[in-house]
């Protein structure tokens, strides 16, 4: 499937269009078509379905009245003889023996020849003994109807017919008898029917629908099967389909075929009519939908090809120019005009890439430009990398000019001049050094405690430190450099303008999953208005630069912490004019985790 996919994707349009025309033809006919030809059968089959149950209704009453008509005759005969008198007379002589045997055989002679379809009579008196006549010489057609049906069954009838299959072609007709004025029962006359009696009511019937009666007794017996083979009538009665008498049109398969099948039966229950219809033979006069059908498909697709091929050409003239000019276009950016065929999409198409082509022509220029430009300015961008390099040699110089100076103190004998020398060093190599902007809190506080140290040496006693400080939160990462600018700001305008000893507390704990860093000195203090001057120094354009230098540093921080965490972090101000100030720092609990790997802590 996937070469064949591939092989449809990378046609012409051309083809594409053929195809597509042919094939939405070839659906809508081949769709209307068979949706015609199944409501035809659909239609046909509930016709024949209808005219099948008023059919079966006809048979029925036809068989009814036939049959009837045998029975009665049987009844009207005895009612006329002296039958009834003689059996019902109680002698031992041999004389009335004699005279019931002769008005028996009376009795069914008068049956006998008074149809010509009856081929047999018999007649078994009440003590079992059999009497029998015929016209054929088949002296056990009776018997081997005496052999399937039990007389006592007839008897308890009382003078309703039984009919049963009998054989050579023949139905037998079992009714007891009894004296009319009575009612003691005399015996049972059987009567051997010809088939052909039963199978006229149908005979034209099959015919003219090409179907087969079947004819069932009340027990479900198969009395006749007309016009259908013998091993479809044993094996539609072996399914049990006659048992289906609610006349309601049902369906069943055998041996490769369908068929159609309604059972009726009569107002006395006496009899069952099914009628068996092939569906093969019902729908034979379909053929004439399928010979146009395929005639109607052949030539719808001729002509949708023929159009299909008009309409492509049509449709993709002003493609192939336009494919044209693209390909002299990559070649070497020089574009002909395209002079569209008709004003259809590929047509406005067309028109567009002309204004496009144009609009390409002047990009390349100007991108030519750009690029001579460009150039240019990385010519200056390596000077200045090399400026910038040369630049890098002023630190080294820097660590190695500290530490020859420390060294000279310790020479000298100078240990506070050494010791300042060397803590500068130390700054200087930690701020200007290659680490990340993450660090631990460790070094952080590591970094403040050397800045301190050197006030400490500069101002003598005049400035006291104190660390409250946990070690559970020493590993706990934080931006580089964002306790140097609050503890500068501490100093200069806390400590510096007040007389006396001051006091810088830095202090480190957790609410919940917050780090708090706070910063406490013992200086001059703010209101708020001061505080909003230190935490938005933007809305105050002529703060003194000195006052600028610093706080700006603190508002750095904070923004700076908002941008990696979040607005829900950053830094607090809290204050009391002339006793203390604080600022408190919240950061995320962080164990050695770049921010970027913590979005989840950002707003």
């Amino acid at each position: 499937m996937i070469p064949i996919a591939v092989s449809l994707r990378d046609m012409k349009l051309r083809t594409k269009f053929l195809l597509s025309f042919v094939l939405i033809i070839l659906i809508l006919v081949l769709t209307i078509t068979t949706v015609i030809y199944k409501v035809s059968v659909n239609t046909i089959k509930t016709n024949t379905s209808n005219y099948s149950r008023f059919l079966n209704e006809q048979i029925g009453i036809n068989l009814e009245k036939r049959t009837s008509e045998i029975e009665d005759l049987a009844f009207e005969e005895f009612r006329i003889s002296n039958l009834g008198q003689a059996l019902t007379q109680e002698s031992d002589d041999n004389s009335e023996h004699v005279l019931q045997s002769r008005e028996i055989a009376n009795y069914l002679s008068d049956l006998l020849y008074s149809r010509e379809f009856i081929v047999q009579a018999a007649f078994i008196e009440p003590n079992g003994v059999p009497h029998k006549i015929g016209r054929t010489f088949d002296s056990n057609l009776i018997e081997r109807g005496l052999d399937e049906v039990d007389l006592e069954k007839v008897k308890q009838k009382r003078g309703k017919a039984l009919w049963v299959p009998g054989s050579r072609g023949t139905l037998l007709m079992f009714k007891s008898l009894y004296e009319l004025t009575t009612g003691v029962y005399v015996g049972t006359v059987i009567l051997g029917v010809e088939s052909k009696q039963i199978e006229s009511i149908y005979t034209e019937i099959n015919r003219l629908t090409s179907s087969g009666i079947l004819i069932l007794n009340e027990d479900n017996q198969l009395i006749n099967s007309g016009g259908i083979v013998p091993e479809l009538s044993a094996f539609f009665l072996d399914n049990r389909f006659n048992l289906n008498s609610d006349s309601a049109t049902e369906s069943f398969r055998w041996n490769k075929s369908d068929y159609l099948y309604t059972v009726l039966a009569t107002s006395s229950d006496k009899w069952k009519i099914v009628q068996i219809i092939s569906v093969a033979e019902l729908t034979r006069g379909t053929s004439v939908i399928k010979y146009w059908t395929i005639h109607i498909t052949i030539i719808a697709l001729i002509a949708a090809f023929l159009l299909a091929a008009f309409l492509s050409k049509s449709i993709t003239g002003n493609v192939r120019l336009l494919l044209q000019s693209m390909t002299s276009f990559t070649m070497d950016f020089s574009h002909k005009v395209i002079v569209p065929k008709t004003r259809d999409e590929v047509g406005l198409l067309a028109e567009k890439f002309n204004l496009l082509t144009e609009k390409i022509s002047e990009l390349v220029h100007t991108v030519y430009k750009e690029k001579l430009l460009k150039q240019k300015a990385e010519y200056r961008t390596l000077q200045f990398e090399y400026k910038a390099l040369q630049a890098q040699i002023n630190p080294h110089f820097l660590y190695n000019t500290l530490e020859s100076i420390y060294g000279l103190a310790k020479l000298k004998g100078e240990e506070q001049i050494g010791e300042l020398i060397y803590l500068l060093g130390s700054l200087l190599r930690e701020s200007i050094g290659k680490k990340g902007d993450i660090i631990p809190l460790r070094e952080e506080l590591d970094f403040i405690r050397k800045y301190l140290n050197i006030h400490q040496i500069i101002y003598e006693d005049k400035i006291e430190v104190r660390y409250e400080l946990g070690e559970t939160w020493m590993d706990c990462s934080v931006p580089k450099f964002i306790l140097q600018p609050i503890v500068e700001n501490a100093i200069k305008h806390g400590i510096e303008e007040k007389p006396g000893k001051g006091t810088i507390q830095i202090a480190c704990r957790s609410e919940g999953e917050t780090l708090l860093l706070e910063v406490t000195d013992n200086g001059i203090g703010m209101d708020e208005a001061m505080i909003d001057k230190v935490m938005n120094p933007g809305n105050y354009p002529d703060l003194p630069v000195k006052d600028k230098h610093t706080r700006v540093g603190i508002v750095s921080v904070h923004k700076r912490i908002g941008i990696l965490y979040g607005g829900d972090y950053g830094l607090s101000v809290r204050s009391l004019p002339g006793e203390y100030t604080t600022i408190q720092i919240r950061l995320p609990i962080m164990w050695g985790a770049e921010p970027d790997e913590k979005e989840s802590h950002r707003n």
